[in-house]
């Protein structure tokens, strides 16, 4: 007897191998297969397979797409079902279909990846399930077995190779100082290549989500903290966070299970210097428990449900600007819209199209950006719903739309002044100033370290507060590269967050004051709550660290209580940078999320796409209005 049979895969966006292999699964001539792939009103993205046949012949299928379909970051749900009827009688089948968007899949991986398997090492492998071996650069295809064996030896006698054809330093042992971006003057974290999977857990704070993601077909960089408790790696002398990557294509495959032999866990890579214009990897946070990308990085068509207000809107962080283009040809659902994302080329920090909006620098609150961009799938006006935007370069802020669709600012972070020399002096001028005496006496080197302080760029944000809180529970840097004590002092404290296991924390003190139009935050008040700790003789850096996020995201959870008393809160979107900081986006998952529906949109990032395609969305000033 025969029966119908759906397989559906869901996922938070489009998965290029999932429509491959639909295609392919549909293209057999064994059994009756269609396929459908469906975006549904969320955006989420539906990939159904429906078999026609014998029970056998559907276990053994159940059993060859439970091993093609290769598991992806975006996939979130599976399910398999008996229909009545097909739900997808016919299938647009495309005459000739490419070889998958794979490097390497699971048929040719043991064969040339596994050191026990004869074909180790021999990356040009045919492989007739992925042709990954169509994919290799000319410089790869040139390569032997003793050839990359021979890399290996000599990265493991010199300490580094080298490598040509991927634009790459591998090196053994991390420099004693920061690497350092000279075009930007920023430091760069230690980029980690995982050559043995099985010691992750020894020293990194990983959770299964994180070790699922870093084996996904997409292989992406995740941010992870050092758990011991120097907080450092084995031949690390500074970090305690670390961009962490496992092989992305066949030859460094090979090359990590060479090291694996050896001993090796993992190796540390760097970009040639002389390279330029390569493509960025794929860099995620865990916020709203899903993955999202912290900045993206492709061009790309986006398909909205809202209308477009502007042909063209612009966003610039330090690094990359953020084009979005009303590509639409027509009123019908959905609308396109062009997203082009491109090295930096002008200095200014945003600029919208030359139609005026209603309230006067309405364009520079990227929250409210930030906010239209994140609900652009909803056709109808965004009401009723809050933003928090957490920005490492921006002015933060969190924000209101009411049921009339009205924006409203209810705080702004407080410019934090950029030199130690001021901050002390505002510490010094302030209620809190005879906490500031006594932490001076009891912990002068903290003292002196804070009054040396440079900070840069924006400093109204989370993460300007946050260098200040560490140096203030003593977070350690490396005193030989000054110029990187902002960033590292940063990875301490949200490393230290991490790594706490307890269950109780300091309650640190984020008292609310009201400034010439919106609320904003007495920062000196919640520094000398933690001087107050340490006076008292507080020494767990950790428990300090994860009690400032956990009191945090607990006097957010009552600010927005009292604004849903006033407009009636039906979500809360989250948006900005600073949310790739796990103990953030966790702490508001937990205090916030049980109370509020959280929201972020999958299909942009957390910001740039989002805030670009925001301003496309801005309300039209109405003719004869002034600002």
């Amino acid at each position: 007897m025969k029966h119908i049979i759906q397989f559906e895969f869901i996922c938070l966006k489009s998965v290029p191998l999932y429509e491959h292999l639909c295609q392919l699964y549909a293209r057999s001539t064994e059994i009756s297969i269609n396929f459908g792939i469906v975006t549904d009103e969320q955006q989420h993205v539906h990939y159904f397979i429906e078999a026609y046949a014998e029970q056998a012949e559907l276990e053994h299928l159940a059993d060859n797409i439970a091993a093609d379909f290769l598991l992806s970051v975006w996939l979130i749900d599976t399910n398999i079902q008996r229909m009545s009827e097909p739900q997808f009688p016919i299938s647009a089948i495309q005459e000739q279909t490419r070889p998958a968007p794979l490097l390497f899949c699971q048929h040719c991986q043991p064969l040339f990846g596994d050191n026990q398997s004869p074909h180790f090492g021999k990356i040009d492998l045919v492989c007739h399930h992925c042709h990954g071996e169509t994919e290799l650069t000319a410089a790869q295809r040139g390569l032997t077995q003793h050839d990359i064996h021979a890399m290996v030896d000599t990265l493991l006698t010199k300490g580094e190779l080298a490598l040509n054809s991927e634009a790459l330093m591998l090196s053994i042992k991390e420099p004693l100082q920061p690497t350092i971006n000279q075009n930007q003057a920023s430091y760069i974290r230690p980029h980690i290549l995982i050559c043995n999977p099985n010691t992750l857990n020894a020293q990194l704070t990983v959770n299964d989500y994180h070790v699922l993601a870093l084996s996904s077909i997409e292989k992406p960089i995740l941010t992870l903290a050092s758990c011991d408790k120097q907080h450092s790696l084995e031949n690390c002398t500074h970090a305690v966070r670390y961009d962490v990557q496992f092989a992305y294509n066949r030859l460094l495959q090979v090359i990590c299970e060479r090291l694996r032999q050896k001993g090796i866990n993992w190796v540390y890579l760097s970009p040639l210097t002389e390279v330029e214009n390569l493509t960025p990897a794929l860099r995620l946070a865990r916020v709203n428990q899903h993955w999202i990308e912290i900045g993206k990085t492709s061009t790309t068509e986006i398909k909205i449900a809202a209308a477009c207000l502007h042909q063209q809107s612009i966003f610039s962080n330090s690094t990359i600007d953020y084009i979005a283009e009303d590509k639409s040809t027509s009123n019908r659902l959905p609308y396109q819209v062009h997203l082009s994302c491109a090295p930096l080329q002008h200095t200014e920090l945003s600029s919208l199209s030359s139609v005026q909006m209603p309230h006067k620098n309405i364009e520079q609150h990227l929250g409210y950006r930030a906010l239209l961009g994140c609900l652009s799938n909803c056709p109808d006006k965004p009401k009723h719903a809050a933003v928090l935007y957490f920005s490492q370069q921006q002015i933060s802020e969190i924000a209101t739309i009411d049921g009339q669709s009205q924006y409203e600012c209810f705080f702004n972070f407080a410019e934090i002044p950029q030199n130690g020399y001021e901050i002390c002096h505002q510490l010094l001028s302030s209620k809190q100033a005879p906490l500031l005496v006594k932490y001076k006496q009891q912990f002068p080197q903290s003292y002196l370290r804070l009054l040396d302080l440079k900070l840069h760029n924006q400093t109204a944000n989370l993460s300007s507060l946050l260098t200040l809180a560490a140096i203030i529970i003593g977070c350690p840097v490396n005193e030989h590269a000054q110029h990187a004590v902002h960033q590292q002092l940063l990875d301490g404290i949200i490393s230290s967050a991490e790594c706490y296991r307890g269950n109780n924390a300091p309650r640190i003190d984020f008292p609310l004051i009201k400034g010439e139009a919106v609320r904003s935050l007495n920062w000196c008040k919640t520094l000398a709550t933690l001087m107050s700790f340490k006076i008292a003789g507080e020494e767990d850096k950790a428990k300090l660290a994860y009690g400032f996020f956990d009191s945090f995201a607990d006097f957010l959870s009552n600010w927005l209580e009292h604004l849903d008393q006033n407009i009636g809160i039906k979500q809360i979107v989250l948006a900005g940078s600073e949310f790739s900081y796990p103990p953030l986006a966790k702490q508001i998952q937990l205090r916030i999320g049980k109370n509020f529906p959280l929201t972020v949109n999958p299909q942009l990032d957390l910001e740039g796409a989002n805030i670009a395609i925001g301003g496309l969305l801005l309300p039209i000033r109405r003719r004869g209005n002034h600002t």
